[in-house]
């Protein structure tokens, strides 16, 4: 034992009044002078099986702490992912069950003469199924065609949100070559069905029924639409919270529902589901209120609306999304405009908890569109009445509402929204209360992770893994903390410093040559070929 060496010396005399090792042994590695660790006539290999034996005692105990606790941890991930699946399996369900919905509508649309919201309907059910398209071919154009037919086969069926949850229930790996890992994919395919097919289609057919399209077909088909968008946004927001990777990467964060409690699990599903479905449904007849004297007034809104938005991101330099693509200059600006745009549609639609993150829209944002619902909901029905006033315009309307139906419907449906919102403030652990109120930008998040992270893997996730941009401002601190710590990486090999973890390190932040050669072996640079990454 290195540095662990007791100097016990030969035939020393401890002094009245000293420390006796045979009342208390000493520690190896505190070892004091030789009078204080030995008494007359005590043998070296008796102290030295003293302090073996209380070592031995307190590591066991200490090992077997740990072990109850993981084993305590590991049944409440359990229980939190048996939640996760059951929800998964219900959104792709539900999914399926609104596109038949969605189907009875168009015919029910073309037999009542409104040939228009059957062309809408069927317009964002094409769109979605052509930009779930693109994004399979570009997830799996690497893994070869025969792949990429088959996850076009799947979306051209729509049994697509089936095979996703399939693949993350039986906890699949990232497919060598694949763009992103079941997880990511499952999750971006269902907000880009969100923003294509869920919201639209609920505006439309809210749009229909302030028509007067009253049918029982066209209420189940619009509560339908309702159900299934807020229930993939409630989803997508819960089980990235109660994901461990998750807790371990960025415990400050992630860990508003506590895993021990299956009640408040059940409450915060609940509060979070009607949360989302009251703004969607407020946003959506509001809107569809709105449209009945035109759409000029709703277009200026989503305009200015999207614009200060996005203005406020350059503003702040906080625009070019975290993913850790190798675009740059307009590439990336378009990407980063795509993604803004759509998580920008979750957010004022299903208030996805998601969107309070600092590499999406951060806290104070994420509060200001869930409690200006209200007041955005309000000026577009005051609109209306307004707009309904004159006795023409409500004779060529074909369903008429009036102030109380408007501000009573209107109103149930924002002080539901701003309840459930409240409830669950006070539903989940407090010290996350201040991740709804966070003005932090990415760049500044991604150095603050950096510089708190106590394991190297985490440094590297918050690092190497998100956009060099994020990072830029400390790029002399990470070269020098390569260089300190990738000699003791090669050393040791922790089992997660694999090829993958080797192939993300830019090789302009390592100085030293024979390491670089280390950590640049021949199946290294096979991953990064198959990355196309370019250091």
């Amino acid at each position: 034992m290195p540095n662990e060496v007791l100097d016990l010396g030969r035939g020393a005399h401890a002094p009245p009044g000293t420390h006796d090792p045979r009342v208390h042994p000493v520690p190896l590695g505190k070892a004091t002078s030789p009078p204080e660790s030995i008494s007359r006539g005590e043998s070296r290999i008796s102290v030295i099986r003293n302090s073996v034996k209380k070592h031995v005692k307190k590591h066991v105990k200490k090992h077997l702490s740990s072990m109850f606790i993981s084993g305590q941890l590991t049944k409440q991930l359990a229980s939190a992912l048996r939640l996760s699946n059951a929800a998964l399996v219900a959104g792709a369900c539900l999914s399926v069950f609104d596109l038949v919905c969605d189907s009875a509508m168009i015919n029910e649309f073309i037999s009542s003469d409104r040939p228009g919201f059957a062309t809408a309907t069927l317009a964002t059910i094409v769109v979605n199924l052509v930009c779930q398209l693109i994004f399979v071919v570009l997830q799996h154009k690497k893994r070869g065609w025969l792949v990429v037919l088959r996850e076009c086969f799947f979306v051209l069926t729509f049994v697509k949100p089936g095979a996703d949850v399939y693949r993350v229930m039986t906890h699949q790996k990232h497919k060598t070559n694949a763009l992103t890992d079941p997880t990511t994919e499952m999750i971006t395919l269902r907000s880009v069905d969100l923003c294509t097919e869920c919201v639209p289609g609920a505006i439309i057919q809210a749009m229909a029924f302030v028509d007067g399209q009253h049918s029982s077909v066209a209420v189940v088909s619009l509560i339908s639409s309702l159900l299934t968008a807020a229930f993939i946004s409630a989803s997508i927001g819960l089980e990235k919270d109660i994901d461990s990777e998750c807790r371990l990467h960025s415990p400050h964060f992630y860990g508003l529902v506590n895993l021990k409690s299956k009640r408040q699990i059940a409450i915060v599903c609940v509060l979070l589901l009607l949360q989302s479905i009251c703004q969607l449904a407020a946003k959506s007849f509001a809107f569809a209120l709105c449209s009945s004297e035109g759409f000029t007034t709703l277009a200026w809104y989503l305009s200015i609306d999207m614009s200060l938005a996005i203005i406020i991101k350059l503003v702040r330099r906080d625009f070019g999304y975290w993913v850790p693509t190798p675009e740059s200059g307009l590439p990336r600006f378009l990407t980063s405009l795509l993604v803004r745009i759509i998580t920008k549609i979750l957010l004022d639609f299903t208030s996805c908890l998601l969107m309070r993150h600092p590499y999406e829209y951060g806290g104070a944002y994420y509060s200001f569109t869930v409690l200006s619902t209200p007041l955005v909901c309000v000026y577009f029905g005051s609109r209306y009445l307004a707009f309904i006033e004159d006795d023409e315009v409500r004779a060529s309307l074909s369903f008429v509402f009036t102030s109380e139906q408007v501000y009573g419907g209107l109103g149930a449906l924002t002080v539901v929204q701003f309840a459930s919102f409240a409830c669950l403030l006070a539903v989940i652990e407090r010290k996350y209360w201040v991740t709804f109120l966070g003005t932090t930008t990415a760049t500044e998040y991604t150095i603050s992770m950096f510089q708190n992270s106590q394991h190297d893997f985490r440094k590297i996730q918050n690092t190497l893994e998100v956009h060099p941009s994020l990072w830029h401002r400390i790029e002399q601190d990470v070269r020098f903390w390569l260089h300190e710590r990738l000699p003791i990486w090669i050393a040791e090999s922790p089992p997660w410093f694999d090829d993958q973890v080797k192939a993300i390190i830019p090789e302009n932040l390592v100085a030293n040559k024979m390491v670089l050669a280390r950590i640049r072996g021949e199946s290294v640079r096979k991953v990064i070929k198959e990355r196309s990454v370019k250091y």
